[in-house]
């Protein structure tokens, strides 16, 4: 995409400028999902700004299939998100993003948002134990609990190493 636009008042401005103009491919997409994981994490207490905020940066927006959600879309991502408080979710997809580097931007702009309070692997990971690949995180934010795990694209949810990725994110 090669649009970007200021935030509104509800939104805090996003470090990054808006979706990625023309660069290769990967580069596109993965620009495109570390700004839909920031807008995603930035809006954990209010999830009803989330359309604005994606139609604000540049993304395409549009109502989901179910009541409550919506859909998102840029170069080489896609995504849903609830906008109801009592089920906060995003979900952000590449078929051009590998799980390795979805992993690092989603821990990078967690622990940049939440300095302090992130710690690997989720909330039924025993303490001591070795972490698998995509254990995820867990953000201790300001009176709620975030989760962030990894996956390949796709709705299975697995851990597969095959170039995809999705960062999913629990509110």
């Amino acid at each position: 995409m090669s649009r970007a636009s200021p935030f509104g008042a509800a939104t805090v401005m996003l470090a990054l400028a808006g979706p990625a103009a023309a660069q290769d491919q990967r580069t596109v997409s993965a620009h495109n999902m570390q700004l839909a994981v920031e807008i995603c994490l930035r809006n954990y207490r209010t999830e009803q700004t989330l359309p604005q905020a994606f139609g604000a940066a540049g993304f395409s927006v549009s109502s989901g299939t179910d009541a409550g959600f919506a859909s998102f879309s840029a170069d080489g991502v896609t995504g849903v998100f609830s906008t109801s408080p009592a089920q906060g979710y995003c979900s952000v997809q590449s078929t051009l993003v590998d799980l390795a580097t979805a992993g690092n931007l989603g821990g990078r702009i967690a622990h940049s948002l939440f300095p302090g309070q992130v710690h690997a692997g989720g909330p039924e990971h025993p303490v001591g134990a070795p972490l698998p690949p995509c254990a995820g995180l867990q953000v201790f934010a300001p009176q709620q609990l975030i989760t962030i795990t990894y996956a390949a694209a796709g709705n299975s949810g697995e851990c597969i190493t095959d170039g995809t990725s999705a960062v999913v994110i629990n509110m």
